[in-house]
């Protein structure tokens, strides 16, 4: 029975505790700076618009982005081999 009061009594220090601190922290006296307002040049045309992009980089043809080294499949065990290691 003891011990169950202890907890309750630390629960509810505890919790007022971090409501203690909420309060406090939220009513601070110190202001923070507001940032200096900046003002943007503003352009009277419309942007330009985006140069195409180039298809073919170079004369290989196809896709020149595609991986030339390919990966060794996985290693696979006959139907009711089962290799667990060890």
């Amino acid at each position: 029975m003891r011990s169950s009061l202890k907890r309750q009594f630390a629960l509810a220090a505890g919790a007022v505790a971090i409501v203690g601190m909420g309060a406090l922290s939220a009513c601070s006296s110190d202001k923070k700076e507001e940032p200096a307002e900046t003002t943007a040049p503003t352009q009277s045309s419309a942007p330009a618009s985006p140069s195409p992009t180039e298809k073919s980089v170079g004369s290989g043809g196809g896709n020149s982005f595609s991986p030339t080294v390919k990966a060794t499949p996985a290693p696979t065990a006959l139907p009711g081999n089962v290799v667990t290691g060890g």
